[in-house]
């Protein structure tokens, strides 16, 4: 048997060496073994794993697996549509409040110049209670001995200043003086509801404004997903026209439908609406120079001497309402519901109105059935 380790009878310094170079041995022995073991391992699983990665790897990446289909014109054009009409809500909701941050900074106005008159009011009161206080502690007391001793106690009276007595003059002072604080008091309330009004209203504006531009933002990011040739089929508003719309087959363009307006009104607002044609949509514009729909028919009216609000909702409440089967030329046709988009009506299915962010003040069909229509003048 091979050993080793130190023979019998030699030097300690000899056992020692020959100790440590045994295990220098073993060491080097089992790091070759392990490598050679590892070195194995890998080399019998590789045929079968280097294949499987191969084959994940084309799973993942091939493009049958993860391809998505190309979105179609149709398809697009539709979430436009919806996009627009969700901005155009947006939109009146804006134009809306607006019109009542208008009327809410009206009604601040005017309650400011009644509280410095109420104020004024409240002063001069004051001043004349004191006056009836001082006067009543300068008299006094009538006595019983002076209503005695006169021949005409109805004339003391009188001479005394009793006549209407002090003391009802003084009772008329106070309520005024107090009817006049209360009424000051409730000014105050007034101009402080305003005011937060004001507040609310600009939130409420700034709210709307960020909506309408988000939806306008996701629309334009649809489009994007055409090609360029296909944007202008989906992005284009629809055609086509709609059956039942007014009671006579008359008007159709800017000349034919003033001739045939049901109104004066109607009249100037159709001249005036086609003499601002080509113009840019713009978002709440009313002019001179861009407008958006509400805009557009304010100042066609207001040509005519009628002040409309610059909300096409509002603007649904003003005139006399009337079927869409019996509108004419001249009318007002609104869309929507809520209502968010007004033109004016022409006659034989055509309107003149400012479409949309992108597009120009033009005449085009009718697109869909108007959701109300109000006749003015």
């Amino acid at each position: 048997m091979r050993s080793d380790g130190p023979k019998p009878g030699q030097p300690a310094e000899t056992r020692s060496e020959v100790q440590q170079s045994t295990k220098r041995a073993g060491s080097a022995f089992w790091r070759r073994s392990t490598s050679a073991l590892r070195l194995t391992g890998w080399r019998r699983y590789a045929g079968v794993l280097v294949p499987l990665a191969l084959a994940g790897s084309a799973l993942f990446t091939s493009p049958t697996a993860s391809a998505v289909p190309a979105p179609t014109v149709k398809d697009v054009k539709a979430k436009v549509q919806k996009l627009r009409t969700a901005a155009d809500k947006a939109e009146e909701d804006y134009v809306q409040t607006a019109e009542k941050l208008k009327s809410a900074k009206v009604k601040l106005k005017a309650a400011k110049k009644d509280s410095v008159q109420q104020k004024s009011r409240i002063v001069v009161l004051k001043k004349q209670v004191g006056l009836l206080a001082a006067e009543s502690y300068r008299r006094g007391p009538l006595s019983t001995l002076d209503l005695v001793l006169s021949d005409d106690p109805e004339s003391a009276l009188a001479q005394a200043g009793y006549l209407p007595s002090l003391s009802q003059r003084q009772a008329g002072a106070l309520n005024s003086l107090a009817t006049a604080q209360k009424q000051f008091a409730e000014t105050e309330k007034t101009m402080q509801d305003q005011i937060t009004a004001i507040a609310k209203s600009k939130t409420k504006m700034k709210k709307a404004k960020e909506e309408a531009d988000d939806k306008l933002d996701e629309a334009t990011a649809q489009l994007n997903t055409l090609e360029a040739s296909q944007r202008a089929a989906a992005s284009a508003d629809p055609t086509g026209s709609v059956g039942g719309l007014g009671s006579s087959d008359v008007g159709g363009d800017c000349a034919s439908g003033a001739a045939a307006a049901a109104t004066a009104a109607g009249r100037t607002a159709i001249n005036w609406a086609c003499s601002h044609l080509g113009l840019p949509y713009v978002w709440a514009a009313d002019g001179p120079g861009s407008f958006d729909c509400s805009g557009f028919t304010m100042r066609a009216f207001e040509a005519a001497g009628i002040s409309l609000p610059h909300s096409s909702s509002m603007q649904a409440g003003y005139g006399t309402s009337i079927s869409v089967s019996a509108i004419e030329p001249g009318d007002l046709i609104f869309f929507h519901s809520p209502i968010s988009h007004v033109g004016i009506y022409l006659g034989h299915g055509m309107m003149v109105h400012a479409p949309r962010t992108g597009a120009v003040t033009r005449v085009e069909s009718v697109w869909t059935t108007p959701s109300a229509a109000a006749r003015l003048g």
